[in-house]
């Protein structure tokens, strides 16, 4: 019992740690495990106890999301055991746990005052707290009290309260609340400060009190005048907001600027106030023009403050908002990008058109008109006018005559040339504005889209006209009677014409070129929405066509309307011809309304196709769902017949789909692909063979391809020469038709490549589905996934050299060969499975032998589909293991005995690393071959199973200087990994005497190379033993010998010694140079090839 009692506890205590976690889920997890935990508990006072003072404790830390997943946690344990927690002694234990001394540091003080705010939230959150009036009370009065610790932790604490005053009862509040309230209201005033009462407020109080008044108008104190009477003299909150205190207000409201990017929660209190439908809502415009934004932080409150209030406000109130000072807020940050609020800009004013498009149209085409007086004249220019605007000055200074009147005219121009420049920008602003909105309600689709028809007709109309047309001079002279009759008639189609008309006549100063031309780009930039149809629209509902017939009726209307620049007479018949042709072709899509593209022989092939698709597919569920065949005598007979059954219609069925997948139509590749969706649970062997087949190569092309070669560059001899020039006119003939043959056969050859892509785009469905959840559906699909890997590999191997016109195709069928050999296909461990691996395993390997490879595509397949097969056929102790170890083992002598061996090295490196236990299980037997081949006459004792003895004997000094560097790092590496593995398993496979040996052994090896000095640093660490260079310890034992030698043998005389150690030099040179020599003989003598073959 112990033992199973001790990793429940761990669990329990784990779960402490995983409610800081960030993510919500997670946490709400953990407190839902914590609690089912304590529920079923035999200890469980004692652990709800340790719980609850744990939590409590937690409040205070600052780790990640630990304050919201312990009160979470608080809160539910709270309500979870009544019996077993009191909310006062809960309470109590918050008190003491987060008390806040002068002798902590700021942090810990800030630490222990969120952790107290978050448990009484969690109090609260518990249910229980209403139930306890007393200490409702008191948790409201700690609140009040805890505000008045930091500036920045009082709104916090103000929403705190509001949300727990609404279990109060109206007896307590005025009896015990009121006056704390009432207190916190009151602000004494600075000095020398003339703001005294409400206007003194910050915007916290503007919350608290907002709040209070709320809560009076709910709990009902607020009507009853007997209940008013009770609360103290002068209480503010009674009529804290009301109609003429609004700009009151509106002075403390602007301190909440400090938290931008939020919106303080005063302002959500007294906007849920204002926009009561009971209340004046001309209130806001009032707030929203005395806090004017004089800052970042103040515009962007503006910015913000509109669009939470746009929504909720109708149109005239919301055209009242819209202040000079607002407006001239958002275009100074719109126009430039460099702007602070550039983006807050730009997302107000999408807002605004989301919410009110037809106002927003219709006050910038306002603006476009007569643009606003703050938006066209600067603060400099109204101050020099100011100066001089007084007439007498005026008058001075022209009957002064002379200089003076020349620069006051110059000044006049100077001023009229600056207004009409900012008139311009201003125009190209609201220009830019209209068209990112209209662009913004074309991109949506649905309802909002149908209902905007209208007002978006109305706006390309407004820039039609300002691009094209201005006003005709026959506009603006008396009508006659004749065309007031004209007009009555036409009065309903010309309304909308004579709208824009009186904006462009009220215009003021006209519109200029620059104007015109900005219109223009800005109308040629929507000319590409919805053409051709576009997500399903006629090519009539395009932008193009809607701007084409409003321009044309514009036309038509002369008496007002004119173009800005004339067309002659070509030019009109050319106009006349492209209406007369698009008139024409809006007639034909009207009455072919309801076909689509196709022509009549296209939608017959696509109807007899979908028809013969049903037909099958209804048959082939058909017989699936046919009865279970009674028992007869020839129960094998009927067997046969039934897979019959159900083989041959799916067969046909795919044969038939891959011959739609050959045409040319997109539709009908859509109809492949669904009806391939619904066949996947399906198919079987048969049917991605018929699949694979079509993407082997023929014999027909590569004889035609061989063919072009040898038509192009066969000898002619001299009588055919000669027949030829005496007929070049009929070989110019043959030239031409060759090259147009030639121009087939490469078309043919590239609808070929494209419908081997669509084949593999149908082969990547089927391996990337997620069969269902039944066991035998997934062994299913895993084996027929099985089936794809030597036919995929032999056409990637005839692939991976082609043309650049087929890299393509290379590119795809290595992303398809990718999927069906991840590893996270479920090891079918069945021995038929394995046979089939295993025949797999060798056309692979054929084909790599046969092959050369490219090591950064063809290399990296070969490996991974090597290490696929290899774990599907050691999954289980089979007959086809030992076929495939002989395989293997043919491979690895390859691999390492031959210079240019084409079977890929890495595999095994990646077999090792990724399945040790396989590898292992496979390599140890070759590797062990490889590393104990001795280049020497002896024979290589080869009948020891042992890989601890092989590794020993061959790591020994005297067998290292025998080893080439490629077959050492083999050696080292399948060491390291067999330490790894032994450390690792379970069963311990060795004893610890065998893998100190290995690692006495690892450590001896003295090597050039840095790769195997790495590898051995890495096995020592692997079983945690210090690593020692060799280096080191021959140093110190040469040194130890020269001494010694020195003590025993030192001459008397120097000079001596001198001589001797010239002497000796030259000879150890030459030793060192014979020894070098032999060994390199000795290494030519034998190959390993034929050590391997007598072992």
């Amino acid at each position: 019992m112990a033992k199973l009692s001790f990793p429940q506890k761990s669990d329990f205590l784990k779960l402490f740690w995983t409610l800081a976690e960030s993510d919500c889920n997670v946490r709400t997890q953990a407190a839902m495990q914590l609690l089912a935990h304590l529920k079923h508990s035999t200890k469980q006072d004692t652990e709800v106890q340790y719980t609850l003072k744990r939590l409590v404790r937690g409040l205070a830390s600052s780790r990640d999301a630990a304050r919201q997943g312990f009160s979470t946690a608080l809160s539910g344990l709270v309500a979870t055991f009544p019996k077993q927690i009191a909310l006062q002694s809960t309470h109590e234990l918050l008190r003491e746990a987060m008390e806040v001394h002068s002798s902590m540091k700021p942090m810990e003080q800030r630490e222990h005052v969120f952790g107290r705010l978050f448990g009484l939230l969690a109090l609260h959150r518990s249910g229980r707290l209403s139930t306890d009036l007393p200490l409702l009370v008191t948790v409201i009065k700690e609140l009040l009290e805890m505000a008045t610790f930091k500036r920045w932790f009082r709104e916090t604490c103000y929403e705190a309260v509001l949300t727990l005053l609404v279990d109060v009862p109206a007896e307590q509040f005025l009896t015990e609340l009121a006056t704390v309230i009432h207190r916190s209201l009151q602000i004494q005033p600075s000095k020398g400060s003339e703001e005294e009462g409400v206007e003194a407020w910050n915007a916290e109080q503007v919350l608290l009190a907002v709040g209070v008044q709320r809560y009076l108008h709910i709990i009902g104190i607020d009507q009853d005048k007997e209940l008013v009477k009770q609360l103290p003299d002068n209480f503010a909150a009674v009529n804290a907001l009301q109609r003429h205190k609004v700009r009151v207000l509106a002075r403390p409201l602007r301190g909440s600027s400090g938290c931008y990017p939020r919106v303080h929660s005063a302002w959500f209190g007294v906007f849920g106030y204002v926009l009561n439908p009971t209340e004046d809502a001309s209130a806001t415009l009032d707030v929203s023009d005395d806090s004017a934004p004089t800052s970042h932080e103040r515009q962007g409150l503006a910015l913000k403050l509109f669009e939470l209030v746009a929504p909720k406000l109708p149109a005239p109130v919301l055209r009242a908002i819209l202040t000079p000072r607002f407006v001239k807020c958002l275009y100074n940050n719109a126009v430039a990008k460099r702007n602070y609020l550039h983006e807050a800009a730009r997302h107000c004013l999408k807002s605004f058109v989301a919410c009110a498009p037809a106002k927003f149209f219709h006050f910038f085409r306002k603006q476009f008109t007569s643009p606003l007086s703050i938006l066209v004249t600067s603060t400099s220019a109204d101050s020099d006018e100011e100066e001089d605007g007084s007439p007498k000055k005026k008058k001075q200074k022209l009957s002064a005559g002379g200089f003076n009147a020349l620069i006051a005219i110059e000044e006049k121009k100077e001023r009229e040339d600056a207004v009409k420049r900012r008139t311009d920008r201003a125009r190209i602003w609201t220009v830019e504005v209209m068209v990112a909105g209209l662009l913004e309600i074309l991109s949506t689709k649905g309802e909002s889209y149908r209902v905007t028809a209208k007002l978006q007709n109305d706006v390309l109309r407004f820039l039609v006209f300002h691009s094209f047309f201005t006003l005709s001079t026959d506009a603006e002279s008396t009508p006659s009677k004749k065309s007031k009759k004209k007009r009555k008639e036409k009065l309903i189609e010309t309304t909308e014409i004579d709208e824009v008309v009186q904006e462009a006549t009220a215009a003021s100063p006209a519109v200029s070129e620059t104007v015109a031309s900005y219109v223009k780009t800005r109308l040629f930039s929507l000319l590409s929405l919805g053409l051709a149809g576009a997500d399903g629209v006629h090519a009539s509902a395009s932008v193009l066509s809607r701007i084409f017939a409003i321009a044309k009726d514009m036309q038509a209307n002369s008496a007002t309307v004119s173009l800005r620049d004339s067309l002659d007479d070509e030019a009109i018949a050319q106009c006349n011809a492209l209406a007369g042709h698009v008139d024409s072709l809006r007639s034909k899509e009207e009455n072919e309304e309801g076909k689509n593209s196709w022509t009549a022989e296209q939608r017959e092939d696509a109807a007899t196709v979908a028809v013969d698709l049903e037909k099958c597919y209804v048959q082939l569920g058909a017989r699936e769902q046919k009865a279970i065949p009674t028992k007869q005598k020839n129960e094998k007979k009927e067997e046969n017949e039934l897979e019959e059954m159900k083989e041959e219609p799916v067969v046909v069925l795919t044969d038939l789909l891959l011959s739609i997948l050959s045409e040319d139509s997109s539709a009908l590749r859509e109809i492949v692909l669904q009806v391939f969706r619904s066949l996947l649970p399906l198919l079987n062997d048969a049917c991605l063979t018929t699949i694979t087949n079509v993407l082997q190569p023929t014999a027909e092309a590569e004889g035609t391809a061989a063919g072009e070669e040898d038509e192009e560059f066969a000898p002619i001899a001299r009588a055919a020469l000669h027949r030829e020039d005496l007929a070049l006119a009929a070989i110019v003939g043959q030239v031409k038709v060759r090259s147009q043959r030639k121009k087939d056969r490469k078309r043919a050859r590239l609808q070929t490549m494209h419908f081997q892509l669509r084949v593999l785009d149908l082969l990547q469905v089927f391996v990337s589905q997620r069969p269902e959840q039944t066991e035998d559906a997934t062994v299913k699909h895993n084996a027929l996934v099985l089936s794809l890997v030597a036919p995929l590999f032999r056409v990637f191997t005839r692939v991976q050299t082609a043309d650049s016109e087929k890299l393509v195709l290379r590119d795809r069928l290595q992303a398809v060969l990718q999927k069906v050999l991840r590893t996270k296909n479920k090891i079918l461990s069945d021995e038929t499975f394995q046979t089939k691996a295993l025949d797999s395993l060798r056309q692979i390997v054929e084909l790599i032998r046969s092959t050369p490879m490219d090591k950064n595509h063809a290399g990296k397949i070969a490996s991974a589909a090597f290490v696929y097969l290899v774990r599907i056929i050691c999954s289980s102790e089979s007959s086809s293991d030992d076929e495939a170890r002989t395989i293997i083992c043919d491979l690895v002598v390859d691999a390492f005995t031959k210079k240019h061996s084409r079977f890929p090295r890495t595999s095994f490196e990646e077999l090792l690393t990724k399945f040790p236990a396989v590898g292992i299980r496979v390599l140890l037997e070759p590797l062990a071959a490889v590393a104990a081949a001795s280049e020497k006459e002896e024979d290589a004792d080869e009948s020891e199973k042992s890989l601890k003895t092989a590794l020993v004997r061959q790591l020994a000094p005297e067998s290292v200087q025998q080893l080439k560097a490629k077959r050492m790092k083999v050696v080292m590496m399948f060491a390291l990994q067999l330490v790894k593995f032994w450390c690792s398993s379970m069963d311990k496979m060795a004893t610890k005497a065998d893998v100190d040996a290995v690692v006495a052994a690892v450590q001896v090896v003295d090597s050039n190379s840095p790769v195997v000095k790495r590898m051995v640093r890495q096995v020592s660490e692997a079983v945690g033993i210090p690593f020692v260079s060799t280096k080191r310890t021959k140093m110190t034992d040469t040194t130890t010998s020269i001494k010694e030698e020195k003590d025993e043998l030192m001459p008397v005389d120097n000079d001596v010694d001198k001589a001797k150690k010239t002497k000796v030099k030259p000879n150890k040179e030459k030793s060192e140079t014979t020894s070098s020599q032999d060994r390199s003989k000795q290494k030519r003598k034998r190959s390993v090839a034929d050590a391997v073959g007598k072992a």
